[in-house]
């Protein structure tokens, strides 16, 4: 089965949104979340479980968009 242009246009999106976005989070918003988070901990005094998740929060960004891209390449990204 062929796909025609439209599908094969809605790929190429989904591919170029994924570099902007990681382009984006390497040069600005990684390390805005990375401060976030440490001073998250610092203030509230988190320990444990909610320290852990907190300061791996740049992990949990990245499996969300990894799993949203997968996600939507399982879908079809489209109609």
């Amino acid at each position: 089965m062929m796909l025609g242009k439209r599908g094969q246009l809605a790929v190429l999106g989904v591919i170029f949104a994924l570099i902007i976005f990681v382009i984006l989070w390497a040069l600005f918003f990684g390390a805005w979340v990375n401060t976030w988070s440490q001073q998250m901990i610092t203030v509230n005094g988190l320990t444990g479980v909610e320290a852990f998740l907190i300061a791996n929060m740049n992990l949990w960004i990245g499996v969300g968009v990894l799993i949203g891209a997968v996600s939507v390449a399982y879908a079809g990204g489209g109609r």
